[in-house]
C-alpha cells in the first residue's frame, strides 16, 4: 500500500482536491514513520515536501484519536517569518480538517494572545524563545499539558547554537509538564546526521533517521565574467572598479533570461550596495533587497512582490536560505563563494522548488581565490560532500537561565530532580554534579536563587531575569559613521567594533576606502570620521562574522594549486595549461583562466607555490605573509597564537590579518619572518590549549563574549551598553567563575579550531607539512599574497579614490546647507532664519540696515532675552554676561569678515576665538581658507571630550 494509503479518508479527499496525488520520496519514507508513532529526523532538501511529510500523519493521528482540550501539536520554527508562511501553508488543511491553527511569536498582538489563552488551538506554530515564554505562564501552560506531538522545522539552524541548546532544555521541560510526545524534526542535508537526531531525541529516547537528501538533483556552475572595454565605463558610471561592473552586468543578464532569480550574497552591505548599482546600471530593473536589518514590512512586501511576480529578482543574506515560500525560483545566484557546502545546498534548493525539478545555480565568483574556493564547494555540494557541525556541549549560560526556567514551572525543587531533567537534555549527558553546584552558587551569589539543604527556590528578581533573557542571540546596537568634510553618511559599525576599535585616531576600512575615527559619540550612537589615503594597516570592518570557511574546503584548494602547477610550464598568463587541470569541477572556461594565470603568475615570480601541504612565510619590508590552506578557524587559531608570542618577544605589538588561506603579520619596522618561523616550529599541540587559556582573556573576541556570557547570566544588565563597561575591570572580577569559562568555551568553539590546529601542528613537527621562507625585499609581494594585503584590508566593493579637491567640495557643499539664525544686535527687532549657501553681502540687518549682526542658536530664548536685557541695561547673571559677551564677539566678526565669518563660524565646534585667527590669517576664499576650517573641525573632534562641561 502506498503511504497516502495508509491516511483516513478525509485527508485523502483532501489530498486529492489539492492535486497531491503521489508522494515525494521524503513522504513516502516519513509517513508510514510517524504513523507508527516513531520518534524521526527527516533530512530533505528544500522544496520536497518535508513539511507535509510531518504534519500529514500527525494530522492523521490527531484526527483518529479522542480530542482532548489544548494544544496537541507544537511546530518550532526557528523564525518569524517562516512561522508567518507556515501559518499559511497548513491552514488550508486545518481549514479542510477542522483543526485550529494559531502562530504565537514576539510580535503577536495582545488581543491574539487573549484568544489563545481562552481558547487554544489544536496547533501552535512558535519559535524556541516563544516557547521559554509561555512555559511558564499561568494559562498557557495548562494547555500545553495535552501536547502529543513537536515538530521542529530547520533543525540544523538551531542544533549549532544556544538557541538550540535553550530548545532541547524547553523540550525537556515540556515533557515534565505533558508527558512524552512524539518528536519530529525536519532538516536539510546535514553532515553530522547521527548528533543531529541526537539533539532533537534527547537521553533514552531512540530516533529514526530518515535520509532523503540526495534526491534532489543539482546543476551549479561557477562563472567568472571578464570585464571589457563597456564594462570600464559602465564603472565610472556606476562608482564600481571594471571587474565588478563585469559581475553586475552578467547577474543583469541573468535576471533578464529568467522570471524568478535568487541573488544571495554573504553580508546585508553587498546586498545594498549591489542593489544599488543595479538601479543605477538599469533604472527599469524589477529588483529587491531582502536582510535582516529591513523591516518586517519592507521584508514582507519584498517577498510578496517576488512571489507574484512584481519583482524578478531578489537580492538576499540567508534571510531567504530557509523555506519561506516565495513561488518558484528559476534560478539562483551565488555572490562570491558561499564558503560552505551546506549553505550551497540550502541556498540552491530555492530554486527548483518543486518535485523532480533540478536546482539550478551560478556561482559568481570576485577572485581567482574566489574561484577556486567556488569550485570546491561545488564540487563537495553535488557529490554530498559536508562538513562536520559544531555542537554546544554544556553551554553554562544556558544551564543558568533554564534552571530559573525551571524554577518557575515548578516554585521550587531539589538539586537531584533539577539534574536529572538537564541531563535527558542532549548538550547536558556529560554533566557532572560539582558544575551543577557552581551554576546554582553563581546563581545565588548574583541574587537569583536560594539554596539550601539540597532544595533551590526563585528569587524576585529571577523573574525579570528569566523573562528578558529568552534570546541566546546578542543584542547589539548599530553606530552610524559620518564624513566630517561632506556630513554624510558613508555606513554603519557594529557595537563590537566600536568597542574595541572606536578610539580617537583608529583606521578602518569600510566600502573600500581608508577612514580615521576623530570622534565617537555614544549617546547618539555616532562615529565622526575622515577619509585617508593610506589603507595599509587599516582594521577591516565588519558586518557581524563571515562565515568561517572550513579546514577540508581550504584543503582542496592547496590541492587544487598543486594539481594546476603540475600541467604548467612557465610562460605568460594567458596561456593554455597543457591539459586541463579543472575538468573534473564545474566552471566556466574564463574563470579557469583566471585562477589558472594567477598560479603561473606565482610559479614566474620564483617562489614556492603554497599548497596543501607546503606553508609559504614570504616577506616584503615590514609585512610578513604566511600562506597556509588551513581554513578560517585554524588559521585565526594560529594567528592568535603566533601574533601573541611575538608581540612578546619584541616588546611591541605586530598587527595581524587573516583569511582562509593566508596570515599576515605587519611589523612596527622591518620584519622578522624568522622569529615567526621558530615560533611555528617550536610549538607543540599539547601546549595549545593552555596558551590560549593564558592569552585570549586579554583579546576584544574573548572580552565581547565575556560580556554577552555576563548578561546571559543576569551578572550585567541586559540592556547595558557594551561601550559603556570597563570591560578590563570585567575580565578581572569575573574570572574564576563559570561566567568566564563559558565566555573561554565559546570563544574557542566558535572563532577557534583547537582539535584541526592540534592536528596541523603534529603534521608540522613530523614533517608531513613543510614550512619555507622567501625574501620578497627586492620583487615585492607574490601575486597570492595580495588578496590578504589587498582585497581584504580593502573590500571587495571600491569607490572611485577621492581627492583633496574632492573633499574640499564636500565640505563647501555642506558648510552652504548649514541652517543659520540671525540677529540684529542694534534695533533687536530683526530675526531671520536661511542657509548659509542663500547668505547675500554685505550681511545687514533688513529693519534698521545696520551691520551689528549676530548668529544665535535655534533654541535662542534664553540668548535673545538676555541680549534684550542689557539692550535696557537690566542686570545680567554670570551665565547671561558671558553669552551676551560673546553674541558681540560674532556681531564684531561679522562686522569685520562678512559672509566669510558666518562660513567659518558654520564649522562644527568653532567658536569666535578660532574663527578670529582663521580668518586672519587667510584673508582670500580659497581651498586654504577651507582646509583650515576642516582642521578645526578636526581638532575639535579629538579634544572635544577633555575640555566639555561635566
Amino acid at each position: 500500500m502506498e503511504p497516502f494509503g495508509e491516511l483516513i479518508k478525509p485527508l485523502r479527499s483532501a489530498l486529492r482536491d489539492f492535486g497531491l496525488n503521489k508522494p515525494t520520496k521524503p513522504q513516502e519514507l516519513a509517513v508510514p514513520a510517524v504513523l507508527s508513532q516513531k520518534h524521526l529526523l527527516l533530512i530533505a532538501p528544500t522544496g520536497t515536501g518535508k513539511t507535509e511529510a510531518a504534519m500529514l500523519p500527525v494530522f492523521n493521528l490527531y484526527l483518529s484519536r479522542k480530542v482532548v482540550p489544548g494544544i496537541k501539536i507544537l511546530y518550532i520554527a526557528p523564525l518569524k517569518a517562516l512561522n508567518r508562511d507556515m501559518l499559511t501553508r497548513l491552514e488550508r488543511w486545518g481549514n479542510r480538517l477542522g483543526i485550529r491553527i494559531a502562530v504565537r511569536h514576539g510580535d503577536t498582538p495582545t488581543s491574539q494572545r487573549r484568544k489563545q489563552a481562552r481558547e487554544p488551538p489544536d496547533m501552535l506554530i512558535t519559535t524556541p524563545e516563544t516557547l521559554q515564554a509561555i512555559l511558564p505562564g499561568k494559562i498557557l501552560k495548562d494547555h500545553l499539558r495535552s501536547v502529543r506531538w513537536v515538530v521542529v522545522d530547520e533543525v540544523h539552524e538551531l542544533a549549532e547554537d544556544k538557541r538550540g541548546v535553550q530548545l532541547s532544555m524547553g523540550l525537556e521541560r515540556l515533557t515534565q509538564l505533558s508527558g512524552e510526545f512524539q518528536r519530529i524534526g525536519l532538516s536539510a542535508t546535514v553532515g553530522s546526521k547521527a548528533e543531529m537526531a541526537k539533539f532533537l531525541a534527547g537521553e533514552g529516547r531512540h530516533i529514526s533517521i530518515l535520509d532523503a537528501s540526495m534526491e534532489k538533483k543539482m546543476d551549479v556552475k561557477v562563472e567568472c565574467p571578464m570585464p571589457t572595454k563597456d564594462d570600464a565605463e559602465l564603472a565610472e558610471k556606476i562608482y564600481v572598479n571594471p571587474t565588478m561592473a563585469a559581475r553586475l552586468r552578467k547577474i543583469h543578464e541573468l535576471i533578464e533570461k529568467h522570471d524568478s532569480v535568487l541573488i544571495f550574497v554573504n553580508t546585508r552591505e553587498a546586498a545594498e550596495i549591489i542593489g544599488s548599482r543595479l538601479k543605477m546600471l538599469d533604472p527599469s530593473s524589477r529588483v529587491g533587497i531582502h536582510h535582516g536589518s529591513l523591516s518586517k514590512r519592507v521584508r514582507v512586501e519584498a517577498e510578496e512582490a517576488f512571489r507574484n511576480g512584481t519583482l524578478k529578482g531578489l537580492i538576499c543574506t540567508s534571510s531567504m536560505e530557509l523555506g519561506i515560500d516565495i513561488g518558484a525560483v528559476d534560478l539562483v545566484v551565488q555572490y562570491m563563494s558561499p564558503r560552505q557546502i551546506t549553505r550551497l545546498i540550502q541556498r540552491l534548493g530555492r530554486s527548483g522548488h518543486r518535485v523532480g525539478a533540478i536546482s539550478k545555480g551560478v556561482i559568481i565568483s570576485s577572485s581567482p581565490d574566489d574561484v577556486a574556493e567556488g569550485v570546491v564547494i561545488a564540487r563537495k555540494a553535488t557529490r554530498g560532500e559536508l562538513e562536520v557541525a559544531r555542537f554546544h556541549h554544556l553551554a553554562l549560560d544556558v544551564l543558568a537561565h533554564q534552571l530559573v526556567g525551571i524554577l518557575l514551572d515548578r516554585n521550587r525543587t531539589n538539586i537531584d530532580e533539577a539534574m536529572y531533567l538537564v541531563k535527558r537534555a542532549y548538550p547536558y549527558i556529560d554533566l557532572d554534579k560539582e558544575t551543577f553546584e557552581r551554576i546554582l552558587g553563581q546563581l545565588r551569589e548574583i541574587g537569583l536563587v536560594w539554596v539550601e539543604d539540597g532544595w533551590f527556590k526563585i528569587r524576585r528578581p529571577g523573574y525579570e531575569y528569566y523573562f528578558t533573557n529568552l534570546s541566546m542571540i546578542p543584542d547589539t546596537k548599530r553606530y552610524i559613521i559620518k564624513d566630517l568634510a561632506s556630513g554624510k553618511k558613508v555606513g554603519s559599525l557594529d557595537e563590537e567594533f566600536v568597542a574595541y576599535h572606536g578610539d580617537m585616531g583608529s583606521v578602518f576600512i569600510m566600502k573600500g576606502e581608508a577612514w580615521r575615527i576623530l570622534e565617537t559619540d555614544h549617546e547618539r550612537n555616532l562615529v565622526i570620521v575622515e577619509p585617508i589615503d593610506d589603507p595599509l594597516g587599516a582594521i577591516p570592518a565588519w558586518e557581524g562574522e563571515l562565515i568561517p570557511v572550513p579546514f577540508d574546503v581550504a584543503q582542496e584548494v592547496g590541492k587544487l594549486r598543486a594539481k594546476i602547477s603540475g600541467t604548467l610550464t612557465e610562460g605568460e598568463p594567458g596561456e593554455t595549461a597543457t591539459v586541463n587541470p579543472m575538468k573534473d569541477y564545474p566552471v566556466a572556461d574564463a574563470a579557469v583562466s583566471w585562477l589558472v594565470d594567477q598560479v603561473r603568475e606565482h610559479i614566474n615570480s620564483r617562489t614556492p607555490l603554497p599548497t596543501d601541504k607546503l606553508l609559504l612565510l614570504e616577506t616584503s619590508g615590514s609585512f610578513s605573509v604566511l600562506h597556509a590552506c588551513f581554513g578560517s578557524l585554524v588559521n585565526q587559531t594560529l594567528a592568535w597564537i603566533v601574533g601573541t608570542l611575538l608581540t612578546a618577544r619584541i616588546g611591541t605589538s605586530v598587527s595581524v590579518r587573516v583569511d582562509p588561506y593566508r596570515i599576515s603579520f605587519k611589523f612596527p619596522g622591518k620584519s622578522k619572518p624568522e622569529l615567526i618561523e621558530k615560533i611555528i616550529c617550536d610549538l607543540k599541540a599539547e601546549q595549545l590549549w593552555s596558551l590560549l587559556q593564558l592569552t585570549l582573556m586579554h583579546s576584544s573576541m574573548f572580552r565581547w563574549r565575556l560580556v554577552h556570557v555576563a548578561k546571559r547570566f543576569g551578572s550585567i544588565k541586559k540592556d547595558a551598553e557594551l561601550a559603556k563597561i570597563n570591560l578590563r575591570r570585567i575580565v578581572r572580577a569575573l574570572e574564576g567563575t563559570p561566567i568566564y569559562d563559558e565566555a573561554m568555551r565559546e570563544t574557542m568553539l566558535e572563532r577557534l579550531d583547537v582539535r584541526t590546529t592540534e592536528k596541523v601542528l603534529n603534521f608540522l613537527n613530523s614533517g608531513k607539512f613543510r614550512i619555507i621562507a622567501s625574501n620578497r625585499d627586492r620583487d615585492g609581494p607574490t601575486p597570492l599574497a595580495w588578496p590578504l594585503l589587498n582585497e581584504l584590508s580593502g573590500g571587495e566593493v571600491v569607490l572611485p579614490k577621492r581627492a583633496e579637491r574632492e573633499i574640499l567640495l564636500a565640505f563647501k557643499n555642506r558648510l552652504n546647507q548649514q541652517h543659520l539664525r540671525l540677529h540684529c544686535m542694534n534695533c533687536n527687532d530683526w530675526t531671520v532664519s536661511t542657509r548659509v549657501g542663500r547668505l547675500k553681502e554685505p550681511v545687514s540687518c533688513k529693519n534698521c540696515g545696520a551691520k551689528l549682526i549676530t548668529l544665535i542658536p535655534r533654541d535662542s530664548r534664553e540668548l535673545l532675552s538676555a541680549i534684550k536685557k542689557h539692550d535696557g541695561e537690566t542686570k545680567l547673571i554670570s551665565e547671561e554676561k558671558k553669552n551676551v559677551k560673546r553674541a558681540f564677539q560674532i556681531a564684531n566678526l561679522l562686522l569685520t569678515y562678512g559672509k566669510r565669518a558666518v562660513v567659518t563660524l558654520s564649522g562644527r565646534g568653532i567658536g569666535p576665538q578660532t574663527a578670529t585667527r582663521i580668518l586672519a590669517n587667510h584673508p582670500r576664499d580659497d581651498d586654504d581658507f577651507y582646509r583650515a576650517i576642516l582642521k578645526a573641525e578636526k581638532i575639535y573632534s579629538r579634544t572635544k571630550r577633555f575640555w566639555a562641561k561635566p
